[in-house]
């Protein structure tokens, strides 16, 4: 069991996409936007999320991928929704909903696909991080205060837990769908299966691994503190 004190600062990892995958280059895209919008130089957003400026370069021109920790601190410090990051971001031969499509009114002459209020699971927006989850949005639009996910675990037959602890404001809630999932709340541990289901405060330090030989599959909803832009996925 890892000694978590109060206040201790967490380590951060970086997962480097050496391919510079097309979903890193529009990820990395939106970041260096959302950074130039707000007036903050490169070398001082690594400053306040722990990584080096070398780093969040690489990120922005889409070489490299942040760590799980490493993306909430962004989202956090530039004050952007996560799952706005999504937009634009296709899976490998999958057609997505565009940016730009705006919401539709209903009527019935409107199906629910265009409208937005549907959404195929083939056209899912995803961003997977080099050493860690897929996520995979459930909504059509980036939805304001609060994520609803599909969060895909890979296989991880040695058991090792990822090195960093999430933490952030708001509360979640999560189901696995199939497979096996290692989770830790602060001190305590367990494993859940198929069906089983958890809620807790998001700002207790927290991580998410998959121990077994199979893929994980869970649902989360994230629901953000009000006010707050600061969002959260799982590593």
């Amino acid at each position: 069991m890892t000694s978590l004190e109060a206040g201790q600062a967490l380590p951060a990892s970086a997962a480097t996409s050496p391919d510079g995958d097309h979903e890193w280059v529009v990820v990395g895209g939106r970041i260096r936007e959302a950074r130039t919008s707000a007036g903050i130089s490169v070398r001082e957003l690594a400053r306040r999320i722990d990584v080096s400026p070398s780093h969040v370069s690489q990120v922005e021109r889409g070489l490299a991928a942040f760590s799980v920790r490493a993306l909430y601190n962004v989202v956090s410090e530039l004050g952007i929704q996560m799952d706005s990051l999504f937009d634009g971001v296709p899976e490998a031969g999958v057609e997505t909903l565009p940016a730009e499509q705006p919401r539709r009114p209903l009527d019935e002459q409107t199906a629910l696909d265009t409208s937005g209020v549907v959404l195929r699971a083939t056209q899912r927006p995803t961003i997977k991080l080099k050493s860690g989850p897929r996520w995979e949005r459930l909504t059509a639009h980036a939805e304001e205060g609060c994520e609803f996910l599909s969060v895909v675990y890979e296989p991880n037959p040695s058991g090792e837990p990822p090195e960093d602890f999430i933490r952030h404001s708001g509360r979640e809630y999560g189901v696995v769908v199939s497979g096996e999932l290692n989770v830790q709340v602060g001190f305590g541990q367990a494993t859940l299966g198929p069906g089983d289901s958890i809620a807790f405060d998001s700002s207790v330090p927290h991580r998410f691994w998959n121990a077994g030989g199979f893929e994980t599959r869970c649902v989360w909803f994230v629901m953000n503190d009000e006010g707050s832009d600061a969002t959260h996925h799982h590593g």
